[in-house]
């Protein structure tokens, strides 16, 4: 069964004069965050095969932080995933092949807007209601399908989860 891990990045930092947003890198609690997301996402029994990654430096480094929790995971950097919507992200998805489980590090409010986009019928009400509030940083929302990637489509999918990586202290 196909799964989808839509993970949001990490706390970065605040947007300044002279800094490129897609320049923008973690803080430490984010650093943190990252780590422990990944850990989070094994102890549900998660192990993504794909990763599908924003090319910003914060959702590089969120990735490179959270994969120390997996064994061999393919990356790819996809330049659509930065300023995209919900269309876009599915179109990048579409390219996933065999993956079983891809995990897609990218921004808000395309992660949360494409979590509730997805699940359909058999979601969880308590992470529909969290997806519907938007996806903090550090957190993931965890969609299971029953089709190929070429095939997903609006409400195909089934929104089992939301997991953070957030409990961690500064």
């Amino acid at each position: 069964m196909p799964t989808l891990i839509l993970a949001r990045h990490a706390k970065a930092e605040a947007p300044a004069a002279g800094l490129q947003d897609s320049d923008r890198a973690l803080e430490l609690i984010g650093r943190k965050a990252s780590t422990r997301l990944g850990q989070v996402i094994a102890e549900a029994g998660l192990t993504p095969d794909l990763a599908l990654v924003s090319p910003s430096v914060r959702t590089q480094q969120t990735w490179k932080l959270m994969s120390a929790a997996f064994g061999e995971c393919e990356t790819r950097l996809d330049e659509e995933l930065y300023e995209t919507h919900v269309a876009g992200l599915l179109d990048v998805l579409r390219g996933a092949g065999d993956a079983q489980t891809v995990v897609v590090v990218g921004h808000e409010p395309t992660s949360s807007a494409a979590a509730a986009h997805l699940a359909g019928s058999g979601s969880d009400k308590t992470a529909l209601q969290r997806v519907a509030h938007g996806l903090p940083t550090a957190t993931a929302a965890v969609l299971e399908f029953s089709c190929p990637w070429t095939e997903v489509t609006s409400r195909c999918g089934r929104l089992v989860s939301v997991l953070s990586g957030r409990d961690v202290e500064e």
